[in-house]
């Protein structure tokens, strides 16, 4: 019976499963309908279950098919740009969002900034900063934080500092937003005060590795051994969970 659902499983039924949060009878769906009506929003969809399973790898090559099958379909460049930036291939995800027919938005501009500065390009800043006039409200991906982030690796701490304590008080429910503070104010060696905002960011996210290692590191400029010590365990800990 199970079989026979399958060799008629349509890409629309496995879309409805994945948006009831059925995700494995999703998937199994989605690939059985590939093989029958292989169409952009079908690839498409199989991909944002297997991101959603966490396994970015086996979503990328839907996601490309997605894109280059039918660049209209939406959100399928912007899916396939996001897990090449994921899977580290930053100048691919670059050509994904080039691929792109929608008009420019916070999030593409950010995915932008995101792949730029990984490639350590300077032109990363003026698309953070176009995002920026798009949205100020916190997002995924985040143009405010990842302009701080850019300044912060470019030394240019003051600038970054005066971003993030002009962000609206949404932020300060964001794990990131205070793991972002923290990195900055540890550059100008204000450890005291790093040491605070690095605490609100693993309180709001306990599984946080590069918040509980800044904060290990801190806690030793702080001569405080034993915090030090902690945070670094739960660093190790949050990244053997993460992987």
């Amino acid at each position: 019976m199970m079989a026979l659902l399958l060799l008629l499983s349509t890409c629309e039924q496995g879309a409805d499963l994945f948006r009831q949060g059925q995700w494995e009878p999703a998937r199994q769906h989605l690939e059985a309908a590939v093989q029958n009506k292989p169409d952009a929003f079908c690839w498409k969809s199989l991909g944002v279950v297997y991101a959603a399973l966490g396994d970015t790898r086996r979503a990328e090559p839907p996601f490309a098919k997605a894109c280059r099958m039918n660049p209209k379909e939406p959100d399928a460049c912007y899916f396939w740009a996001r897990s090449l930036y994921a899977l580290d291939r930053f100048a691919d995800s670059l050509t994904a969002l080039d691929r792109d027919p929608t008009p420019p938005s916070a999030r593409s501009l950010t995915a932008r900034g995101q792949a730029l500065d990984a490639l350590g390009r300077p032109d990363a800043e003026a698309a953070f900063r176009q995002a920026l006039k798009f949205s100020d409200t916190p997002a995924e991906p985040d143009p405010r934080l990842g302009l701080a982030a850019f300044l912060t690796r470019q030394g240019r701490i003051p600038e970054a500092l005066s971003l993030l304590r002009s962000a609206p008080p949404a932020y300060q429910q964001l794990a990131a937003y205070h793991y972002q503070l923290g990195r900055a104010l540890a550059q100008q060696e204000q450890w005291a005060a790093a040491a605070e905002a690095l605490r609100n960011a693993v309180s709001l996210k306990p599984a946080y590795p590069e918040a509980h290692g800044l904060l290990s590191r801190v806690y030793y400029r702080l001569g405080d051994t034993t915090q030090g010590a902690r945070h670094s365990t739960l660093a190790l800990q949050g990244s053997t969970i993460s992987r």
